[in-house]
């Protein structure tokens, strides 16, 4: 089959890969596309470490089941599927408390097994989502939105009037867009000016005189991005963190305290209750994540993809039919 395959850190190249088939309780997806995020960009530059090179990356997949493993019907050949890339043992410790996305032995496409950036891709048939939807580019949001849902389920509290988003990439657009659907006005941050720019042609405002904000959201995670998350939520607010960063934040318990603040962090979803209630929300909301959408390429370009993607103004994804 054919797969993009990194051959060291900032070089990919399309090849040949081994087929995959599926095992019992499998399906095998002929991948349509596969959206580009931050992990991505992570494995890519290195500062992730694949389990070998070369490596197929890409997590954020969807396409059509062409053949189910034992054991799984063989009416699901022709679905349309998103993928839910990290399967989990549901048998540790975080797994039996709800916490699945904090699996001990999570198997995670694209990451520790083999990812998605090929013609051919194996999971298991839990982790393929039939979905109605058939326009690519929704499809492509699919899985980032999920994790914007299952932050805002983790945040429990009723949203404000107005927040602050932190890092206007794709994850803090789709963070944005739902906020907006929600009726909350939505003021944005970024070093980045041409995502700036597009931010708020997406009806994202530019941070002004209308802070301090009951809510900020940190996409980024990066000392800088959490001081200005911290600097602009009021007395009393929360503070939702997605971003990851080894740097200590810097945030002492003192401010914690005297402001009264909640931090919330949220990693990716739990399985199978916010893959479900995204495709859910898709089909009867009007978020249109299709919108954060700059670019896509062809699987032949896809070292541009790669090289342009960590600059995009909105989100990147490749075709590979």
């Amino acid at each position: 089959m054919r797969a993009a395959l990194l051959q060291r850190p900032g070089e990919i190249s399309v090849g040949e890969a081994p087929d995959v088939e599926p095992g019992p309780g499998e399906v095998r997806v002929r991948v349509r596309g596969v959206g580009l995020c931050g992990s991505d960009m992570s494995v890519f530059s290195g500062r992730w470490k694949p389990p070998s090179y070369p490596w197929v990356m890409g997590h954020e997949a969807f396409g059509v089941i062409d053949v189910a493993g034992d054991g799984v019907s063989s009416d699901r050949v022709g679905e349309t599927v998103v993928v839910e890339p990290n399967a989990v043992c549901f048998s540790c410790p975080p797994c039996e408390a709800g916490l699945t996305s904090a699996c001990q032995n999570r198997r995670s496409v694209g990451m520790n097994r083999i990812g998605a950036l090929a013609d051919l891709l194996v999971v298991p048939s839990d982790y393929a989502w039939p979905t109605t939807i058939d326009d690519p580019e929704t499809l492509a949001c699919v899985e980032p939105l999920t994790v914007v849902s299952a932050a805002f389920r983790r945040l429990a509290r009723p949203l404000p009037d107005r927040a602050l988003v932190v890092g206007l990439g794709p994850q803090g657009l789709l963070m944005s867009l739902v906020l907006l659907s929600r009726g909350v006005r939505v003021f944005g941050v970024d070093v980045n000016g041409e995502r700036l720019a597009f931010a708020t042609s997406l009806g994202i405002g530019a941070i002004g005189e209308d802070g301090p904000f009951p809510l900020a959201v940190d996409t980024v995670g990066s000392p800088e991005a959490h001081a200005t998350a911290v600097e602009h939520v009021e007395i009393g607010g929360a503070l939702l963190v997605l971003g990851f960063d080894d740097r200590p934040m810097g945030t002492s318990s003192t401010t914690l305290v005297r402001r009264q603040l909640t931090l919330r962090g949220s990693l990716t979803y739990d399985h199978p209750r916010d893959f479900r209630a995204t495709l859910d929300l898709l089909a009867g909301d009007d978020i249109a994540p299709r919108r954060v959408v700059t670019r896509a390429y062809d699987i032949e370009d896809v070292q541009q993809a790669f090289d342009e993607g960590s600059t995009a103004a909105g989100k990147t994804w490749i075709r590979l039919d």
